[in-house]
């Protein structure tokens, strides 16, 4: 029963998926509008995400919007407006003068909660309070703001801090306001049982308060703060919280399609980094948002591919930046090189890394400050994108992105589930720090996706973590021809899964395959990353490389035919076509000095 009503779930997935916008893997974002027409030409831009709207419906407000939308137009850009959940608390100060604290976000004793990160925020000699989403007033307020986003022909609107009160309780002691205590009492009596709300100490579901019952058994708001899942319901609480922000979050995506009459490109500021992050997957159309890239290491990060490979298996794209610390420390140290490894990175794991061009820096000792890229540091490397598309739009890891055609060049898969998160994150980089090629496949309801036997038959070996499937996807895995290995480290795996693809000359080259499988014509690509990144140079130093294929890893996409020739494809270097050596197994080719970042266009004729 599960496995079929999971299935219909991610068949009407994979439908509504194909029939909405999307971001193309050579799509160059600004994350904010550019500080100048001319700042999009100079890097060739194509959307801007997170675009705000007009501060008032004043005229002259909304025109001046209006002409940074069709400024963007102009340019063939897709221009995505943008909803504050939170941050926005001036503008519903202005919104509800008279009582704009009855939606302030409380904690157990009935104290307003604020938003911790904006301590160095002030308005009209209040601070920045943290908004309740499931208040009337500031739900009419999201709207306001989706209302005036759309008096502009905009092309996708994009939800920030979208999380809103499911955050405060999630870890910020909230929300205990009425209209909390109100829906998590309509939330029990329709999801639980009269038995089970009694066994919970709950005689009378009517009568209910969360906030009376914690009291009653001495719980501080402290307590709840630091260790919400120790207390009595606090787990479903949560379940009641994330309920309802998917359910304001998908009214506002929709509300803003109805008043303009079209699908819109839908993103949240989230990404793959957790299990909560991934809520609004099914809702949106890309992630777009911050991803950790741990700056002060001083080093080019791994962590952030297994957020690209996570988003590719969930059918979705990521159009990251960095986090507000990650641009406080290159503000302060000035390293636009080492931001150059996150640029390449991402675009060859299939994502994208938003234009540096104004970044968001926070730490505690300046609190909010902004870094700004300049476009000789950075625009080539997006000019380099625009110009090398045909070999990045179309291009996957592996698995088709459709069930109808079922390829995978990788003899390995992952199996995701939120509840193995830790564990297959893991595996996903120590595997990738390894250069070993690799699928995700996602088997969690809670995603709407599931394990099938047809996805299962196209691998060899299946890495799982510690946390068992539903019963009917463990039989699936059971019954299959691969051999399932439980995830503990690389010497736990066998032999020949280390062998699929070698690079010689350097242990910090990270590649990615990618086919196209829609163009049969399409060459395969493997990227290649020198991460030998020297932070006083900020630059990488060239190295010489060797890689080899085995043939098994290609012959699924080119039909067994022989690849030929192979043409190296690098920023600021000229086209080079290289030989191939062919042996009965393999084939490889040798780079030599080999630069930031390398596309390698794998040609059978």
């Amino acid at each position: 029963m599960y496995a079929s009503l999971c299935c219909m779930l991610v068949a009407i997935t994979e439908e509504a998926v194909s029939a909405r916008p999307f971001i193309k893997a050579s799509d160059v974002v600004f994350m904010y509008p550019a500080e100048g027409p001319s700042q999009y030409d100079a890097y060739s831009g194509t959307v801007v995400g997170w675009a705000g709207r007009p501060r008032t419906r004043n005229t002259q407000e909304v025109e001046a919007f209006r002409r940074r939308v069709e400024e963007a137009h102009k340019r063939g850009m897709r221009y995505c407006a943008s909803d504050d959940f939170l941050v926005d608390f001036r503008g519903f100060i202005d919104f509800r003068p008279d009582n704009f604290m009855d939606a302030t976000c409380r904690d157990l004793d009935d104290n307003p909660i604020r938003v911790p990160w904006l301590w160095d925020h002030e308005y009209k000699g209040h601070p920045a309070y943290w908004w309740c989403t499931n208040n009337p007033d500031y739900q009419a307020y999201l709207r306001d703001q989706a209302e005036r986003g759309c008096m502009a022909p905009i092309d996708g609107l994009h939800i920030d801090d979208y999380s809103g009160t499911s955050a405060c309780s999630a870890y910020n002691g909230g929300c205990f306001c009425r209209y909390c205590m109100e829906g998590f009492r309509e939330y029990l009596s329709q999801q639980f049982s009269p038995a089970w709300l009694r066994e919970m100490g709950i005689e009378k579901i009517d009568e209910f308060d969360y906030r009376k019952f914690l009291k009653s058994k001495d719980i501080t708001a402290e307590q709840f703060k630091k260790a919400r899942h120790e207390c009595p319901l606090g787990d479903v609480f949560q379940d009641f919280q994330n309920s309802r922000m998917k359910r304001m979050v998908q009214e506002i995506f929709e509300y803003a399609e109805q008043l303009r009459g079209k699908p819109l490109l839908r993103s949240v500021n989230s990404s793959a980094s957790s299990p909560r992050a991934l809520l609004p997957a099914p809702l949106i159309d890309f992630f777009c948002g911050e991803v950790p890239h741990h700056a002060e290491n001083a080093q080019p990060p791994i962590e952030p591919v297994f957020v690209f490979r996570l988003v590719e298996a969930l059918r979705r794209r990521q159009t990251a930046t960095a986090a507000g610390h990650d641009w406080a420390w290159i503000k302060a140290h000035e390293k636009p090189g080492l931001v150059r490894n996150w640029i390449a990175q991402a675009y060859a794991f299939g994502s994208v890394f938003m234009v540096p061009h104004r970044q968001w820096c926070y730490n505690a000792e300046f609190g909010t400050h902004w870094w700004h890229g300049k476009p000789e540091d950075f625009a080539y490397i997006y000019r380099f994108v625009r110009e090398h598309s045909p070999l990045l739009d179309g291009y996957v890891h592996f698995v088709h992105q459709r069930l109808r055609l079922m390829v995978s060049l990788a003899n390995t898969a992952l199996i995701y589930t939120n509840a193995n998160f830790a564990e297959i994150r893991d595996a996903a980089l120590k595997l990738t720090e390894a250069n070993i090629p690799y699928a995700i496949i996602v088997a969690d309801e809670e995603l709407s996706m599931c394990l099938t036997a047809e996805a299962i038959e196209l691998y060899e070996y299946i890495i799982v973590g510690p946390k068992p499937l539903p019963d009917e996807q463990e039989e699936l895995l059971k019954n299959s021809e691969a051999q399932v290995v439980q995830w503990e480290n690389l010497s736990g795996l066998p032999d020949v899964i280390n062998k699929s693809l070698i690079v010689e000359g350097s242990d910090r080259i990270r590649t990615s395959i990618r086919y196209n499988p829609d163009d049969s014509s399409a060459p395969i690509v493997c990227h290649l990353l020198n991460q030998n990144y020297e932070l006083e140079k900020d630059e990488v130093y060239p190295v010489d490389v060797r890689v080899t294929l085995n043939r098994d890893l290609l012959d699924k996409a080119t039909g067994n035919s022989k690849i030929r020739t192979v043409v190296i494809h690098s920023p600021r270097r000229a086209l080079i076509e290289l030989p191939v050596m062919n042996t009965d197994d393999t084939i490889s080719f040798e780079i030599k000095d080999l630069g930031l970042w390398t596309i390698v266009e794998l040609r059978n004729s």
